[in-house]
Order: C-alpha cells, then sequence, then structure tokens
C-alpha cells in the first residue's frame, strides 16, 4: 500500500517572486494527472537547488490529488536523509514548478525556511521501505534536541557511509584506467557517486556546524543565568570557545573527585567557566572578559592555550 505525503493545497500563495499564485482543486488534479515519472521524474531534494546538478535525495513515484489537496509518494530515499528527517530537522516541504505550473519540477524538504504554501502537514520518514508517512507533531522553534551522544552517534555513522564511498568511487577509478590504458583527467574521473558523497558532507558540514553553535550559545546563556559569566563577557566568550572548538589537541582536567580526564580545549575552557563561583554582588559589567580559571583550582589563560595552538 503506497504511503502518502502532502506537497500542496488549494488556495492563493505566494511565489518565490514574491507573486500570487492561486491553485484550485483543479489545478491540483491536473498536477496529478500529467505526472509521469517515465518520460520525466521529479527528484527530491535539500532545499530549492539553484540548478539540476544538484543531487538528488529520493524521486517522487507518484502524485495525487484528493479534497483540494496534492500528495506525493518517494522511493530511493537514503538513510542518513531519513534520520534527519525523523529527528524534526526537516519538517517541511514545497514543491516547484515548470513555468506551465502543471509539471513538477521537484519537491524540496526544507529545515527552518518556511514554504510558500502553509498549513501542510510535518513529515517524518518511518520504518518499512523507503515511503514517507505523515506525522502531526513538531519540535519547538530553536529547539536542541539531541544529546552529545546522539550528536556524536550521528557524525560516526555518516562519517562512515562517507567513507565508504569514498572507497567504492577509488574502485570505479582504477576499473576506469584499466580499461582505457591511461588515467582519466581529473574532472572526468569525478563520478557521479562523488560528487553526491561531497554534497551529502557539505551539507551535513553546515548541519553539524549549526547544531554545535545552538549548543555553544545555549551553555553560555546558562553560565549567564547562573551568575559565573557576564553578559558584557558572552560575546567574547563565544567567539573564544568557537576558535577552540575548531583546534585540534586535548588537555588533562583534574575533576574535584580527584579524577583526571582528557578533554579537548572547547570542553576544558566551559569546564573552567563552569566552576567559576557566582558573582550575586551585580559586578561592574564594562569590564573585559577574564576568560579565567576556577576557584581552588588550575586556570586557564586564553592567551597561554591560543599560543600552544
Amino acid at each position: 500500500m503506497d504511503k502518502w505525503i502532502e506537497i500542496a493545497r488549494a488556495g492563493t500563495f505566494e511565489d518565490n517572486a514574491g507573486r500570487p499564485r492561486t491553485f484550485t482543486a483543479g489545478d491540483l488534479d491536473a498536477i496529478a494527472r500529467s505526472y509521469d515519472p517515465a518520460k520525466r521524474d521529479a527528484p527530491l531534494t535539500f532545499g530549492h537547488p539553484s540548478s539540476d546538478r544538484a543531487p538528488a535525495i529520493g524521486w517522487v513515484d507518484k502524485l495525487k490529488s484528493e479534497g483540494g489537496r496534492l500528495y506525493a509518494s518517494f522511493s530511493r530515499v537514503p538513510e542518513q536523509v531519513r534520520d534527519l528527517v525523523a529527528r524534526g530537522h526537516y519538517r517541511h516541504v514545497s514543491m516547484s514548478l515548470m513555468p506551465d505550473l502543471v509539471t513538477l519540477r521537484h519537491v524540496a524538504l526544507l529545515g527552518a525556511e518556511q514554504p510558500a504554501i502553509d498549513g501542510l502537514k510535518a513529515v517524518e520518514f518511518a520504518d518499512g521501505g523507503n515511503a514517507i508517512t505523515v506525522d502531526f507533531t513538531a519540535t519547538t522553534q530553536g529547539e536542541v534536541s539531541m544529546t552529545v551522544e546522539e550528536l556524536q552517534r550521528q557524525i560516526g555513522q555518516l562519517t562512515a557511509q562517507l567513507e565508504t564511498l569514498k572507497n567504492e568511487n577509488a574502485d570505479l577509478r582504477k576499473k576506469l584506467e584499466a580499461a582505457t590504458g591511461e588515467k582519466a583527467s581529473a574532472e572526468s574521473a569525478r563520478t557521479e557517486a562523488e560528487k553526491k558523497t561531497e554534497q551529502v558532507s557539505a551539507d551535513f558540514a553546515a548541519y553539524r556546524g549549526k547544531i554545535e553553535s545552538e549548543r555553544r550559545e545555549a551553555r553560555v546563556s546558562e553560565l549567564v543565568k547562573a551568575g559565573k559569566v557576564k553578559p558584557a563577557e558572552k560575546a567574547g566568550i563565544l567567539e573564544f570557545a568557537a576558535k577552540l572548538a575548531g583546534q585540534t589537541g586535548s588537555v588533562d582536567f583534574t575533576a574535584p573527585d580527584g579524577r583526571t580526564e582528557s578533554l579537548s580545549l572547547e570542553e576544558r575552557y566551559f569546564r573552567d567557566l563552569e566552576a567559576r563561583p557566582a558573582d550575586e554582588r551585580g559586578a561592574d559589567f564594562s569590564a573585559p572578559p577574564a576568560h579565567g580559571g576556577h576557584s581552588g583550582g588550575e586556570s586557564i589563560n586564553p592567551a597561554e592555550l591560543t599560543a600552544k595552538l
């Protein structure tokens, strides 16, 4: 039995150029009737791509129109895309039409961006095939729904998948060179699989950077609420923590119970800030940020850390 996701509904909406577009139930029927994947199959994409060379993350199998709403069923959706949708990072869809306003061009998964056609149901990739089912839940805007462990596990899974694709591409390149008797040029050796790998890597890097930035912002906000960081220090601390996150290496940290841990530079910095005593006296908020240490223990000097990087 086919599973369907809502991609449009009857009504008047603004398109990407700000022009009002009206879709009637009859218009949606015409779009559904005209869709023939054997002649032109429409891809599922991350956002609305600027060109047709962007990689597909799935394909539209069928369209149907019922009750003034247009539905699509999908196939060949990668597991990592399912996981991102299941976690609520892509909760909306948006359709793109050809200039005739009848031929489906593609269907886009949207994250924070809102679709031009509002009122559509949120989506979730479910187990049991490559189809998409409908989910009525939605996460709170700006909520960071993953723990550090979940994020690290997801990064590990995608890293392993990308490494597998790279190995497959290396094998294909060797076979190509053996068949032709000469090395292919760098451009011709870039297979479609490599391009898709690069696109998935870029999409995930941007996604991971957003999650880490939100988590860093939330952590510093908690320090401000606890009176351990002054509001005037917040911007400087965020900037310095982001620079530390981009550095390799680790430092030892001795916990209050005497155990020693090996931490990243950024985590050590935050542990040091969290060990500060709360300032309940309303100190001078114009003072420069003191990226200092915790009371009664070893402190961290940002300048010294930076010199060691």
